[in-house]
């Protein structure tokens, strides 16, 4: 995975697409765009591991990559197999609760085409809110802002499958 630097403002209109920063203003997204880097990925290198920790968030500019979780085997010397549980294509991101918590991470993230992504380390975007107290509080805010939504969605999906369930019985 080889880094090199960007324009400033195809970075920014770039991060300023992703409702994680919608709500920021140029120059605190340009803040952010300054701590961003390219990374062209070859097509089947892992991006990240699942049960790792995780160092960065990562926005595809083109290509697709493939989440997987481990689908069983290991054991016993046995080849694990890892089941495909999503795809995700030029706009969308992925790895960005790495830059907030020190959990392992959930799933496998491959490139399933040549990629060029964006590349948000973790250690820099901690660097950068420290010194920044109004940026952390608006990056946080809709941090805050996406996990609600993303347990809203699941929260409506376990119930219709619980509803389903009930109604099979």
């Amino acid at each position: 995975m080889a880094l090199e630097g960007f324009g400033e403002v195809e970075g920014v209109e770039l991060l300023q697409k992703l409702p994680l920063f919608q709500r920021l203003s140029f120059e605190e997204t340009s803040l952010l765009g300054s701590i961003v880097s390219h990374a062209d990925i070859d097509p089947q290198a892992m991006i990240i591991d699942q049960n790792a920790l995780g160092d960065a968030l990562y926005v595809i500019v083109k290509g697709e990559a493939v989440v997987t979780r481990e689908a069983g085997g290991g054991e016993h010397g046995q080849h694990v197999r890892h089941e495909e549980i999503g795809r995700l294509h030029a706009g969308e991101l992925f790895g960005e609760m790495s830059l907030i918590d020190d959990l392992l991470t959930s799933a496998r993230v491959s490139a399933a085409t040549p990629m060029r992504v964006l590349k948000l380390q973790r250690d820099k975007f901690e660097k950068l809110l420290s010194a920044n107290d109004k940026l952390a509080l608006k990056v946080y805010r809709s941090f805050c802002r996406t996990l609600s939504e993303r347990l809203r969605t699941t929260t409506t999906l376990l119930v219709k499958t619980q509803a389903l369930s009930v109604s099979l019985r």
